[in-house]
């Protein structure tokens, strides 16, 4: 049995959108709430915060390439470029953000 498949029923996720997810994200996913706010360090291209998007979730990230925020951006999500290691600190942590 797959990871995708071990996952599923997931709310707001039918089984043919199951195979653009990878199984991590789906995990994931599964265990934030609803209305939850979240900080995906290293997003990537916005896989998984696109996820989140479509079950309520606010999600935010913060990627080290260019071409992934671009990626992110053009899928109108919320990232900026940085450095986890360094920049993570100037992140606003307020509870409007968090």
């Amino acid at each position: 049995m797959t990871m995708q498949q071990q996952v599923l029923p997931l709310p707001g996720i039918g089984p043919r959108d199951i195979g653009h997810y990878r199984g991590d994200h789906l995990l994931v996913a599964e265990m934030v709430e609803r209305g939850s706010k979240v900080l995906d360090v290293g997003c990537g291209d916005g896989d998984l915060l696109q996820l989140l998007e479509t079950r309520g979730i606010d999600g935010r990230g913060i990627e080290l390439s260019r071409e992934g925020v671009n990626r992110c951006v053009a899928k109108g999500l919320a990232v900026v470029q940085g450095d986890a290691d360094t920049d993570l600190v100037n992140y606003p942590m307020t509870p409007s953000t968090m």
